[in-house]
């Protein structure tokens, strides 16, 4: 738990809240405490996001679907105020550690652990179905084991199962590796969807690692869809329970009633304290020793911050007996509090919160925040015990980026970027430009249109600016009949707008090609435009191809299909090469589309500067020749990207010097600067650390207007000079929000931001005001 901030509330209702335990995409989270002593956890939304008519009725909406979830596995709703200044929601407690870590922490779940897991998840998933909810979330981070079972958490996203949303159409939902195919591809969902993700949920805790492997969410989401995964490791009293849940057609799937039943026929799974494994259930147990170990004194009161009130600590309930104590269960509502520590979490009303570690804090004095002494070294040099320490600024003192206006489109955007004086939002059915207030210039509807703008969810580019023509992947939907049945057609199209005025210049389609739609548009090079989609081109919807487009004749220059699935690309700004990664090879293209050269690897990154590719793998950044695909130079120790926007490696605006992170020996991350020509690293500079909630660290860059751009993993934006890596401002107005449900662009002298979790477009000027 952290000290309240100076901006933190210290009230919501009859709370009195006495720290901050976490934060997500609609605000933060803080332990409270009513005047009678109960202890909650209450969640108040975002001040920027409390005036906003459209997301308060979300909010609303939010509070009354987990109203309407109650049951031994989740977490009740206790008290809220939705009309409230700053609407709150407090619900009680969850005492346990997550699922993930516990398996990163202890490795797989035995085959009795599992057996209750699996039980446990479906009552829950019973419960938010008959609330005519579909959770669409589940995953490890979103289940924790407590010493009564297991419980499901997090509600923020949840969806009525009748389309009623809490989140507004088209926004991106949901975590790669545990996604149906169904959700992967932007389908409508049924609560079948949230059964596949118990299947990979429970796969992950049998197995120790995700199901369908890790890498690039594209590569993820491919494999959920197209690949049938290998489940020869799991315990056999399970392995065909859990490939019943992962059926593709969502129809073939079990209900969770008839999960249950199918666990209970081998017996009934054990939910008292001995469930757990022991590693696990002593992670629990200490947490309950630390929380009510006798104290020399009364409870310390927290700290006093500038502004704010001193308030008590909250009292903390008796522990519960330990695993092999005679009991059977514990009374669900007497376990109330659970604070994590060495792979625990504390987790309340759907959010989880990992233990804070105080980053040490440089002082004039040369003490650390800490009081102890700094040891003035030098980035790299070694401490005591060999560990290495670096000299790493915290930002607090950088300046507070500040929007020049945010606005909440009736369609959640995948994409949003500068057109000039406007910003354009891309959304599945819909472009919308929005003025210098935020206020819409111009609306194209893609449905009159009979396309599908952003239609998939899988990540990528939808839309570029170049030579002052808006150009957007689309998909163009056409229905018909085969064998007297309705059917819809689909193929690849290339939308050109006039930005100024939002008209359809023209269009461009694969034609005779049969594909399942865009993904994404990876650029335009010397009169191409050269777009990513679904499809082999034969009709059968497998595979991916790669389209060229000429823009004088606004014909196809060529079309390529493949096997696999093109997952990452890189257009060269120099020569007429194109780089094009796919799940287990990458591949230089010539002009014509023809395979120059092919590599057996798989990229975790893919660039370009002046004529060469820029890949990463397995951490190694290089540098290959665009003709040959061999390697001119190579720098290890590159952190990769992960989802949502942003990039491993970002280019100076001429050319010269490439910028990307370099793992520190802290766990922390430096700006590296490279000379492009040699990869020669000109400078290396730590960068304040980031909460990454656990999470390992990636890189997410742009390089414009003269700064290079950072978001964390905290979803802190960073804008870096790029002489010397310092921070030149930062915005952290979407400090929680998960970066993967980001998509920012930086060009034309701003930043464009889509918050699809909130459902908001927003821009703030380059120079941070």
């Amino acid at each position: 738990m952290e000290q309240l901030g100076p901006t933190d509330p210290r009230q919501a209702g009859p709370y009195v809240l006495a720290g901050r335990l976490g934060a997500g995409g609609m605000g933060a989270v803080y332990l409270g405490r009513a005047a009678g002593g109960r202890t909650v956890a209450v969640k108040v939304v975002r001040p920027d996001l409390a005036g906003d008519g459209s997301f308060r009725a979300r909010f609303r909406q939010e509070v009354a679907a987990a109203r309407r979830v109650s049951g031994a596995f989740t977490a009740p709703v206790v008290d809220a105020d939705t009309e409230a200044a700053m609407p709150w929601m407090a619900t009680a407690f969850v005492p346990g550690v997550s699922l993930q870590r516990a398996v990163s922490a202890h490795g797989p779940l035995p085959e009795a652990t599992l057996r209750t897991l699996v039980a446990g998840l479906a009552e829950a998933l019973g419960e938010i179905h008959r609330a005519e909810l579909i959770h669409r979330d589940l995953k490890p981070g979103n289940v924790l084991l407590a010493l009564d079972g297991p419980h499901v958490i997090d509600f923020g996203i949840s969806r009525a199962a009748d389309g009623t949303g809490l989140t507004t159409t088209g926004s991106v939902i949901g975590s790669a590796p545990f996604m149906s195919p169904e959700q992967a591809l932007g389908e409508p969902l049924t609560p079948a969807s949230d059964v596949f993700s118990l299947g990979t949920t429970v796969a992950h805790a049998a197995l120790g690692r995700p199901l369908f492997g890790e890498g690039a969410a594209a590569a993820v989401l491919f494999r959920v869809v197209n690949t049938d995964p290998d489940l020869g490791g799991l315990p056999d009293g399970l392995r065909h329970l859990v490939a019943a849940c992962l059926a593709k057609n969502p129809a073939h799937r079990p209900t969770p009633r008839q999960l249950v039943e199918l666990v209970e026929r081998t017996g009934r799974p054990e939910t008292s304290g001995g469930w757990l494994p022991p590693g696990v259930a002593a992670d629990v147990l200490a947490v309950r020793r630390l929380l009510t170990a006798p104290q020399p004194g009364p409870h310390p009161a927290v700290p006093p911050v500038a502004g704010g009130p001193v308030l008590p600590a909250p009292t903390v309930p008796d522990a519960p007996p330990a695993p092999d104590a005679p009991s059977g269960r514990p009374p669900r509502r007497a376990l109330l509090l659970g604070l994590g520590i060495g792979g625990g979490v504390l987790a309340a009303g759907g959010t989880v919160a990992a233990v804070v570690v105080r980053q040490r804090r440089r002082t004039p004095s040369g003490t650390s925040s800490e009081g102890k002494p700094s040891d003035g070294k030098s980035p790299g040099a070694t401490a005591s015990g060999g560990a290495q320490a670096v000299d790493r600024p915290t930002g607090e003192e950088v300046k507070e980026g500040v929007l020049s206006w945010k606005t909440s489109p009736p369609e959640s955007c995948s994409q949003a970027l500068a057109a000039g004086d406007l910003v354009v939002g891309v959304a599945e059915s819909t472009l919308a430009a929005f003025d210098r207030h935020g206020t819409v210039a111009w609306t194209l509807d893609g449905r009159a249109a009979g396309l599908r703008l952003a239609g998939t969810k899988l990540p990528g580019r939808r839309a570029l600016l170049d030579g002052g023509v808006l150009y957007t992947a689309a998909t163009r939907m056409a229905a018909g009949t085969e064998a007297g049945q309705p059917t819809v057609s689909m193929t690849t199209a290339l939308l050109a707008v006039d930005p100024t005025t939002g008209k359809e210049a023209w269009r461009a389609e694969t034609g005779g090609h049969r594909t399942a739609g865009a993904i994404q548009i990876l650029g335009v090079r010397a009169g191409r435009a050269y777009l990513f989609g679904l499809g082999d081109g034969t009709g059968k919807f497998t595979g991916g191809h790669v389209w060229a487009v000429d823009l004088a004749t606004r014909e196809t220059a060529w079309f390529r299909g493949f096997d696999g699935f093109a997952l990452v690309g890189a257009l060269p700004p120099e020569g007429d090469r194109l780089l094009v990664g796919g799940e287990k090879t990458v591949q230089g293209l010539d002009r014509d589309g023809r395979t120059a050269w092919s590599r057996d690897t798989v990229l975790s990154a893919a660039g370009a500067v002046g004529g060469r590719f820029l890949t990463v793998v397995d951490g190694v950044l290089s540098a290959l020749d665009a003709a040959t695909g061999e390697p001119a130079w190579t720098v290890p120790g590159v952190l990769p990207v992960a989802g949502g926007s942003g990039n491993a490696v970002a280019a100076s605006e001429d050319g010269t010097v490439l910028f990307c992170l370099l793992k520190d020996t802290d766990g922390g991350a430096s700006l590296g600067t490279l000379d492009a020509a040699t990869g020669a690293v000109r400078r290396r500079t730590p960068l304040p650390r980031e909460s990454d909630r656990g999470l390992p660290p990636v890189a997410r860059l742009q390089c414009a207007d003269g700064n290079v751009y950072r978001l964390g993993a905290d979803a802190v934006l960073w804008a870096l000079d790029p002489a010397d890596g310092t921070p030149r401002w930062k915005f952290t107005g979407l400090r929680g929000t998960d970066p993967q449900n980001l998509s920012w662009t930086a060009g034309g002298g701003r930043v464009c931001l889509a918050d699809s979790s909130a459902g908001t477009v927003a821009s703030l000027f380059a120079n941070g005001v």
